[in-house]
């Protein structure tokens, strides 16, 4: 009973501080040095406790050095999970499709998304450019309708700083 306990301790400790740890990693791309300072303390406190811990029981469980490993995925997933959800990052999509670019300049406009539209010069002559302007977590809806549209289109995305005005999807007007 005592060696599935600490299992789980650690299990769920390894769990805490890798999602901790991705959640951070988060806040520093974005800049926000002090509060990643902050997790990063809570972060190495945790890990510290964990492999303290691991490496105590290193000989009498080994089921200790599994839930070290399954807590690091799990962790993994969850921190990934919570950062998508934290994140507000803007991206700007440009999107160039050789024969379908109004279908789907005017299917995006029907499903809510902002699209200001170029003309450009490709290898194979005019294309039409139209670039969509929204939040990280749309991104895979957008897609979704470029390529059910026209699954050959050139998609390529950016994040966004520093913007002002303008139309995007998913954000409201203040």
């Amino acid at each position: 009973m005592h060696i599935l306990l600490w299992s789980l301790v650690i299990f769920f400790g390894r769990i805490m501080d890798v999602t901790l740890g991705t959640i951070r990693i988060n806040f520093i791309v974005r800049r926000r040095k002090f509060i990643a300072a902050a997790i990063g303390f809570f972060e190495v406190t945790i890990f510290v406790a964990v492999i303290a811990r691991v490496i105590q029981d290193l000989n009498n469980n080994i089921y200790g050095i599994f839930a070290y490993g399954a807590g690091f995925a799990a962790g993994t997933l969850i921190g990934i999970t919570i950062s998508d959800k934290l994140s507000r990052d803007l991206i700007s999509t440009n999107i160039i499709s050789k024969n379908k670019a109004d279908e789907i300049e005017e299917c995006l406009r029907k499903e809510g998304f902002g699209a200001t539209c170029y003309k450009g010069f490709g290898r194979e002559g005019d294309v039409k450019i139209i670039n969509v302007v929204c939040r990280q977590t749309h991104f895979s809806r957008l897609n979704k309708i470029i390529s059910g549209i026209d699954p050959e289109t050139f998609v390529a995305s950016h994040t966004l700083e520093n913007l002002r005005g303008g139309f995007m999807y998913g954000l409201k007007k203040k």
